[in-house]
């Protein structure tokens, strides 16, 4: 390679080789500056300069035609590549990405039985980290570490460039270390698909530089990783070059800046390149950031003991001046026994655990999450353009005070307040199209349906998502909007439809809802299947109960509700009988919801047909047995049935003829899942009570594997306060603490605490 050419390999996300780098490049001043990353994010490298630029951020690559093929190039203020761009913006250096386009990745990607084996949507320039592990069997630098003492090739580079500071001389000895370490590996692109793309790569970069060379007078800078160092400053014939990337397929990239996160930057997150410590790595480049030097150990170890210590009474622990003194002096102390210049992170790690949590591991994991990884949104500055959707999105979060964060956070809005209504109709949008920044988690019951909890987590792969729904439109409402009629359009499943429905009202875009209105009416008039057109009344029901908060159309939503349960009445007999046992689960748990949302929908007419058809159900001998008791049951708790009534059809169905199968599942959906009820109605308790003792021993032999069946849905709890509702019955008793022999020793129930604990599954409970 010309002489012209300065390579300096790096570690992507390394502040050590950051800080050596700076201060290499103020020595050499290169004419332009030539780093690994993709070519068709040129035009936005200007952009890391802008003051509200704040790392963590990415480049977001994905192929124009299908956003969901896509790359990230995350970057992170210790990023040498970060600091290169920066450094070339103060300096008014030109400065290049030079590595294989990602175009060719992504159309790679796209190809039917494609060899391609880049990354998953991870970052592509940077996925190899320092080496291509993915090439070869483990880390090369393990031998080099095996030789100097460190646990492995991580350890050996941390202490030697990492944790060293700045040191332009290094990229001599890396450069010589990779050398080395290539040669013990072959080198023939065809060996496999990533031995194929990793030469294209560094093909790509020679030519690159070629031109550069060709271009520009003087020094030139290249910033790349450590293992394509020697690659690239092998003499190959541009022939040769030209060969390998002959041929690449291509498609149209569209790239933009997109926040990233620390969290993201850990190489627990499943990046390619990540590395341990994010967190940690932001603490070591603070310093070298205002000292381009080897620090004293104590000063080193102090800094980070001291923030550690103010983490700690954040939380509410205690961390005394005296124990960070000692955390400091042992994180030295032990640096020291281990031959190392300064502390490393494993002896911060020991020392704090020790001096600071006292050997408990509980508060430590809390260093752990947020100093040591970190929890860090990067943001992106005013001025740089971003996707249509994206921008948007800024807008109404900056608009609305919900800052992302990578760290789940609970927030609770009020409808009734036009901030909390913006903020729940924006997080609803985003829903719609797949951007689920937020999920609901639930409502309090204190303000009834004025209020949502809603639990918010920021990943980068929402950006991908942004990108993917901008087929849809170009600001939020619109795209919601696109989405939900798109996906209203391609279904005639009334549940889905209601659902879209509900979502459409829920984020304030009337049109789309009113086009998913009709779809659903067009739909429901074909329907034949009665439990779709069950599960689809209660999110329209549901959507009623906002009407005090959000503008509803409530009169056709509660007409459609309406109409929707006449053909649920009118083929309600059908569709129950000779059910197999997953219908007939599928049928209660519709009926259940259905049941419900009618009491919400309050119509008389609509409440008597259905309790006329429950009474059917109930007493017809082809109803499959669990819909069967289901009916009952609710024509009991909606008091349509009297006591003597229920306990006449709860014998029939239980009587010794019934197989104990269809007599387990009529008990079954009788009962339901919860205890609950049994417990708080006496009269409930005493009809199954009562059937009880009324069995001879030959039946209750018959019936009690049912009785199992039926109990098996119920808590551990539920079952021993049942036992002691049933203690009390037999012996007459108050309370029942606990299932104890001498509790339990009434004449009558003790002979029948073995039967019982058996029934009830509390056998081991018992004992």
């Amino acid at each position: 390679m010309d002489e012209r050419v300065h390579l300096f390999g790096i570690r992507h996300h390394g502040p050590g080789s950051t800080a050596s780098l700076l201060v290499a490049l103020e020595a050499l001043q290169p004419a332009v500056v030539l780093i690994e990353g993709p070519p068709e994010a040129d035009g936005l490298i200007t952009y890391a300069s802008l003051p509200g630029m704040k790392p963590p951020v990415a480049l977001l690559a994905y192929a124009a035609e299908d956003p969901a093929q896509s790359s990230f190039f995350p970057f992170a203020s210790f990023s040498p590549e970060w600091q290169a761009m920066r450094w070339a913006g103060r300096h008014d250096r030109p400065v290049r990405f030079i590595d294989l386009p990602i175009g060719a990745s992504l159309a790679g990607r796209m190809q039917p039985e494609s060899p391609d084996t880049s990354d998953d949507g991870e970052a592509e320039a940077t996925e190899d980290g320092l080496l291509q592990e993915s090439l070869f069997q483990g880390d090369p630098l393990d031998r080099l570490a095996e030789i100097s003492g460190h646990a492995d090739g991580e350890a050996f580079w941390n202490a030697l460039v990492e944790s060293r500071g700045a040191a332009r001389e290094v990229f001599a000895v890396i450069a010589e270390a990779m050398t080395a370490l290539r040669a013990g590996f072959p080198e023939d692109p065809a060996r496999s698909p990533a031995a194929l793309r990793e030469a294209r790569r560094e093909a790509h970069m020679r030519l690159r530089i070629r031109d550069a060379l060709k271009e520009i007078e003087g020094p030139i800078a290249v910033v790349c990783g450590a293992w394509h160092v020697p690659a690239l400053a092998r003499k190959i014939a541009i022939s040769d070059d030209k060969a390998l990337l002959k041929d690449l397929p291509k498609t149209k990239v569209e790239v933009t800046w997109i926040p990233w996160t620390e969290t993201r930057l850990a190489a627990a997150s499943g990046y390619g390149a990540g590395v341990s410590s994010p967190g940690w790595y932001a603490h070591l480049w603070s310093l070298y950031e205002d000292q381009a030097a080897v620090m004293e150990p104590d000063v080193f170890a102090s800094t980070w003991q001291t923030r550690v210590a103010t983490l700690l009474r954040e939380e509410g622990l205690g961390a005394s001046t005296a124990s960070v003194i000692e955390a400091s002096r042992l994180a030295t102390g032990l640096a020291a026994l281990r031959d190392l210049a300064v502390p490393g992170l494993a002896e911060m790690r020991d020392a704090t655990l020790a001096a600071l949590c006292h050997g408990d591991e509980a508060p430590f994991r809390v260093v752990e999450r947020r100093l040591i990884i970190g929890e860090a949104v990067g943001e992106l500055d005013e001025n740089v353009p971003q996707m249509p959707l994206a921008a948007d999105l800024a807008l109404w979060q900056k608009r609305l005070r919900l800052k992302p964060e990578a760290v789940a956070q609970e927030v609770s809005l009020d409808l009734r307040s036009e901030a909390g209504l913006a903020k729940s109709t924006l997080l609803h949008r985003l829903d719609l199209l797949g951007v689920t920044w937020g999920r609901l988690s639930g409502s309090g019951s204190g303000r009834g349906t004025f209020r949502e909890i809603w639990v918010l987590a920021w990943t980068p792969e929402l950006s991908v998502k942004l990108a993917e729904a901008l087929i849809h439109g170009v600001t939020v409402e619109q795209a919601a909007g696109g989405a939900a009629v798109a996906r209203a359009s391609t279904t005639r499943d009334v549940r889905l439809l209601a659902d879209l429905v509900r979502l459409c009202l829920m984020s304030d875009l009337p049109q789309a809802a009113e086009r998913c209105i009709g779809l659903l009416q067009a739909a429901a008039v074909d329907a034949a299947d009665v439990v779709s057109l069950m599960q689809a009344v209660p999110p329209l029901v549901a959507v009623l109960r906002y009407g005090t908060a959000r503008k509803m159309p409530t009169e056709a939503l509660a007409s459609l509700a309406k109409a929707m349960a006449v053909e649920v009445n009118a083929g309600l007999g059908l569709a129950a009988a000779n059910l197999d046992d997953d219908a007939a689960a599928a049928m209660r748990k519709a009926m259940v919801e259905f049941d419900d949302a009618l009491n919400l929908l309050d119509d008389s007419y609509l409440s008597q047909e259905w309790l006329r058809r429950l009474r059917h159900l109930s007493g017809d001998a082809s109803v499959t047995p669990l819909i069967a008791g289901l009916g009952l049951r609710r024509l009991y708790d909606r008091s349509a049935l009297g006591e003597g009534e229920a306990a006449v059809a709860f014998s029939r169905a239980l009587s010794p003829g019934n197989a104990p199968k269809a007599a387990g599942q009529w008990l079954e959906g009788f009962l339901g899942h919860s205890a609950e009820v049994i417990l708080q109605d006496p009269a409930l308790f005493a009809l199954v009570d009562g059937w009880l003792n009324e069995q001879e021993p030959t039946d209750f032999t018959e019936v009690l594997p049912m009785l199992r069946r039926a109990f098996s849905g119920f808590g551990i709890s539920e079952r021993r306060r049942l036992m002691a509702e049933v203690a009390k019955v037999t012996s007459g008793r108050q309370a029942l603490p606990k299932h104890s022999g001498d509790d339990l020793a009434a004449p009558g129930f003790a002979a029948a605490l073995p039967l019982l604990t058996t029934i009830l599954g509390l056998d081991a409970h018992v004992r």
